[in-house]
């Protein structure tokens, strides 16, 4: 019937390819062309080389890149009634964190937890509201403790992004605290609130 603990950190990546980043460390003229048609040229050049050059396999090895992303994008947009798997999620500009938060929450038992660390924008874009709004309607939201910018707590990233620890499994309340600093903030009850369900659908009717 499911797993009764459901833990992890999934990837946070867009699964549209992005041609500056592939070619950053490939290919510097193509990653800083001045706009995308400059781009698309280059790319476009690369395609007639001669076989078995190094711009020949480049491109190649775009191409490869380009349809493994295409073919990713396509799988998660799958409609439930053809059997999809991520009726919530799949839509969009599809990034990886909430496919595993919609994923999380169908590999647990009905009893279950499922707890993951994902970016605040859960909750909080328009892409991820009918996520959020499922589990609020369906009183499956736990609890969500939303974090200062990722920079501040793991060293070595510039990330601007706030994230959090999401709990999903069956509560009649969710817990909320958000902005938190430092780990006393965790223990601090005044910066922690809790919410009904029907409360949440008040305070945003549309999206939940």
């Amino acid at each position: 019937g499911g797993f009764d603990v459901v833990l992890g950190k999934p990837p946070w990546e867009r699964i549209k390819l992005q041609e500056e980043e592939f070619f950053a460390t490939r290919s510097i003229e193509i990653a800083t062309a001045q706009n995308k048609a400059a781009r698309d040229k280059l790319i476009a050049q690369l395609s007639k080389a001669a076989i078995g050059s190094p711009e020949k396999l480049l491109f190649e090895e775009y191409q490869t890149e380009k349809r493994i992303a295409d073919a990713s994008s396509a799988f998660a947009r799958i409609d439930g009634a053809d059997g999809g798997r991520f009726e919530l999620t799949g839509i969009g500009d599809i990034n990886t964190y909430p496919l595993f938060a919609e994923l999380s929450l169908s590999l647990k038992s009905h009893r279950g937890r499922a707890g993951i660390i994902v970016p605040l924008g859960i909750a909080t874009n328009e892409t991820t509201s009918p996520f959020f709004a499922a589990i609020v309607e369906k009183k499956l939201l736990s609890s969500l403790f939303a974090f200062s910018e990722i920079k501040a707590w793991f060293a070595g990233t510039k990330d601007n992004q706030s994230f959090c620890l999401l709990t999903l499994g069956r509560s009649d309340v969710a817990e909320f605290a958000f902005r938190i600093d430092s780990w006393t903030d965790m223990s601090d009850m005044r910066r922690r609130f809790s919410l009904q369900s029907e409360a949440i659908k008040i305070i945003n009717p549309n999206t939940k």
